[in-house]
């Protein structure tokens, strides 16, 4: 059986040994252990320390950490959790290795998976896949580290395999690879990529159902839809473990549900349900951005592009003495992005081919693919399409929730090549196919690259927002603009070029010139060539990494060294050196006020927003800010003890009961929070009949980051106000006194209050969130039932996989 096996099935084998070859020649660096500078990783890595450091030490996971924004929930972070039969899978997809090479391996394998089932070749659907997988974004995310954002790209074509496969009736292998493929996707950890996903699958569910309610096939349809909710309720289940908490969190996250009436911050959602529409929309593609999809370097590639030695920005440097020998990089893009680290390209020839397919396919594939591609493309422009993109965000149930729309051409990336892979599939096995049909939409996209190379400098201004301050330094913006015009000609001609190429490639098959396999692997290998030409740009085995020259990122400086001579177990800092909200190196070594999310709690937000942006000492005495790291002189930093700072928790003498959030908020401009506490009318009750007196004392006597011990002894009972940020009600802090569990609130809009009652008392705050371990066990048992349907479809089965043909035809 199992020679049988392989002797059908040897080209699929081939793919896979094809794909791990290619995923381990492009990223080697991390199999050797080295890692890219990412920004976004340098601050994930931060973010991250605390929690890995405990779980060196103790083997547990810990759900919460006080390293950044005075404390939040890790899920967005690091979420260590027990693993479930898809997290083995993922495993086994990404064939064990790290993340880069691993996620290509599996974007790979996904994308072939859905070309089999549309009946595509072996040999295309093998570089059809790697067209898709070394998409230059792909590059791009991975040296900005966005890995979620690419792991959850990688995972999807699983998704609209089975929701093809559903709809081609085959119903147990489609709602198998639907789960399997929502449940990666979700586990995968993007939800704005899953949404995004959503809405390119929108269209096509539309257009068959149409098809199917006209043919009367309602019964059909009812079967169809039943199966891939099953699938869909099973996904989902299977990503409860992560899903839970984070839909959880995201309730109390600045994309959550308002809380202030009053206008808040432009990044908030204080006042609007979701994001607000300028923070959601910053960065929106231009019309010419759009163009980046087939050439590359149209509007200058990225914001500091390497440019060659010929550039007339580098001989211009030159001439004002600056050594240019280790390369330079320039701000060459001009679009309508603020900035860019690189161009959403598909590939020339990928783009060409997909236009042929666009004129040469028929059926409700291509409509689809094309209606999600230019819905995609217009959604990305965001402000610049407002019309749309103004719908989509005040009626599209959760699109408000986002930001950056031109990220939304991440999925785009799939279709296509998808379209790309489905055209040449029918050129070379139609027939009858007229070559005019193939020469005129060929001819078309050409020329439209010709003009742009030739007429496009002319017609665009090419400024930047970038160039006055290169103007200040003595360096003409007209230098600046001359090297982007000669950049979008190479790039055009250099695509053109490329189309032409593989239309002749085209021709020489219609001709009997060249036999069917040579075109693919001619047409193959230059669109690999082409996009892995252009991806060296942004990302080579050079720019890896020893884990000894990334750790630099955190060396010690001499103000880090003087603070953690402090022996105290807990308090915070605030580094004024840095971005203090746009970086979180200071994490690494610091409980910080600032830091670097996207999805920080929304309560602390608007402290930022209200307080903390206007320096009122009273509220960073509350978080206990310790420590102030400040710009000395010469490019130096010092630092400077608050000896303020309220410590980690106090008792207060009184305490006032305000209407709503904005009097909370707005009572820390008015109040002592020493001595007084701003408490919410919903906590009216809890503090009912309290006659306080502050005498006492209570202090913390041991600190995890999911764990806060402290020691309390008062004559009387007493309001505690603690320096930690409020998480709440029941999302995951419990507390005891003496080992009895109590109630605690919220105070002063952001922190916690417990009544501790006379004598002496242990006080232990313990983060367990329920929705963790509830969630694992969702996640368990929808794990099995994926595998089990996977089993029951081979068992059912057995002789069509070893029948080559029929598996294609899948």
């Amino acid at each position: 059986m199992l020679k049988k096996f392989f002797s059908k099935n040897w080209i699929h084998l081939v793919a896979i040994a094809a794909f791990i070859a290619i995923s381990v020649i492009n990223f080697y660096p991390r199999l050797e252990g080295k890692s890219v500078q990412g920004t976004d990783i340098v601050n994930i890595k931060a973010a991250q320390k605390e929690i890995l450091d405990y779980k060196k030490e103790t083997g547990e996971s810990s759900y919460w950490t006080n390293s950044m924004f005075g404390g939040m929930p890790t899920y967005y972070i690091i979420f260590k959790k027990p693993l479930d039969l898809i997290d083995y899978v993922n495993k086994i997809i990404r064939a064990g290795m790290p993340y880069e090479p691993g996620y290509f391996l599996m974007g790979m394998i996904s994308f072939y998976i859905l070309l089999l089932v549309l009946g595509v070749s072996p040999l295309i659907a093998i570089f059809g896949s790697m067209m898709f997988a070394f998409s230059t974004n792909n590059i791009v995310l991975i040296n900005a580290g966005h890995m979620t954002k690419i792991a959850t790209v990688m995972s999807s074509p699983l998704v609209i395999a089975g929701v093809i496969t559903c709809f081609r009736r085959k119903y147990i292998l489609g709602t198998s690879l639907f789960a399997l493929g929502m449940a990666l996707n979700l586990k995968n950890d993007h939800p704005q990529m899953t949404y995004y996903l959503g809405i390119i699958l929108l269209p096509y569910v539309i257009i068959k159902a149409v098809e199917m309610i006209k043919a009367k096939e309602i019964k059909a349809l009812s079967r169809i839809g039943a199966f891939l909710m099953v699938g869909l309720i099973i996904g989902v289940g299977c990503a409860t473990s992560k899903f839970l908490p984070v839909m959880e969190y995201s309730e109390d996250t600045m994309r959550g549900k308002p809380i202030l009436e009053q206008t808040g911050s432009n990044f908030s959602s204080s006042k609007v349900e979701g994001l607000s529409w300028d923070y959601a929309m910053s960065w929106s593609n231009g019309p010419e951005d759009i163009l980046q999809s087939f050439i590359p370097m149209v509007v200058g590639g990225s914001s500091a592009e390497k440019v060659g030695s010929d550039s007339k920005f580098v001989k211009e440097l030159r001439k004002k003495g600056v050594n240019t020998r280790a390369g330079i990089q320039a701000p060459m893009y001009w679009g309508s992005l603020p900035f860019t680290s690189g161009p959403i390209y598909f590939g020339g020839i990928v783009f060409f081919l997909f236009v042929l397919g666009a004129f040469i396919k028929k059926g409700a594939l291509k409509w689809w693919i094309i209606t999600a591609f230019v819905l995609t493309a217009l959604l990305s422009m965001g402000k610049n399409f407002e019309i749309l993109s103004r719908f989509f965000f005040d009626y599209v149930p959760l699109y408000n929730k986002f930001r950056t729309p031109n990220s939304i051409l991440s999925v785009t990336a799939i279709i296509v090549p998808l379209l790309a892979v489905l055209g040449l599939e029918v050129i070379l096995k139609d027939k009858k196919l007229d070559f005019k049909k193939v020469l005129y939409p060929a001819g078309g996209i050409i020329a439209l690259c010709l003009a742009i190379a030739f007429i496009g400098p002319g017609m665009s201004d090419m400024s930047s927002a970038a160039d006055a301050r290169y103007e200040q330094l003595g360096i003409s913006a007209d230098i600046l603009k001359s090297d982007r015009a000669s950049l979008m000609r190479s790039s055009s001609i250099k695509v053109a070029l490329l189309m032409l190429i593989s239309l002749g490639l085209l021709w020489g098959f219609f001709k009997n010139k060249l036999k069917k396999e040579y075109v693919i692997l001619g047409i193959g290998f230059l669109a690999l060539g082409d996009l892995i030409s252009v991806n060296f740009k942004y990302l080579k085995p050079a720019d890896y990494v020893s884990q000894r020259t990334f750790k630099n990122n955190f060396k010690l400086r001499p103000v880090d060294e003087q603070i953690l001579k402090d022996q105290d177990k807990h308090y915070r800092v605030l580094d004024l050196t840095i971005p203090t909200f746009e970086s979180a190196t200071s994490s690494y070594h610091h409980k910080t006020i600032g830091g670097y999310h996207a999805a920080k709690l929304q309560r602390y937000q608007d402290i930022i927003d209200n307080h903390i942006s206007k320096n009122n000492m009273n509220v960073l005495n509350m978080l206990n800010t310790k420590y102030f790291i400040l710009n000395g002189q010469n490019n130096s930093q010092e630092v400077q003890r608050n000896t303020a700072a309220y410590g980690n928790a106090w008792f207060v003498n009184s305490f006032r009961i305000v209407p709503n959030a904005d009097a909370e908020i707005n009572a820390l401009n008015e109040i002592d929070p020493l001595g007084e506490a701003a408490i919410h009318k919903e906590f009216e009750s809890y503090v009912s009949g309290l006659n306080l007196t502050k005498e006492g004392s209570i202090s913390l006597t041991d600190y995890a980051p999911n764990r806060l011990s402290y020691t309390s002894n008062s004559n009387s009972e007493q309001l505690a106000i603690f320096s930690e940020v409020w998480y709440g009600p029941d999302k995951g802090w419990k507390v005891t006194i003496d080992g009895n569990p109590v109630e605690h609130i919220r105070a002063n809009y952001i922190l916690r209050a417990l009544k501790v009652p006379a004598g002496q008392h242990e006080i232990v705050f313990e983060f367990k969130p329920d929705s963790v371990k509830n969630g694992y066990l969702i996640s368990l048992i929808c794990s099995i039932l994926i595998v089990g349907m996977f089993g029951l479809y081979a068992y059912k089965n057995k002789d069509a996989m070893l029948d080559n043909d029929e598996a294609q035809a899948a």
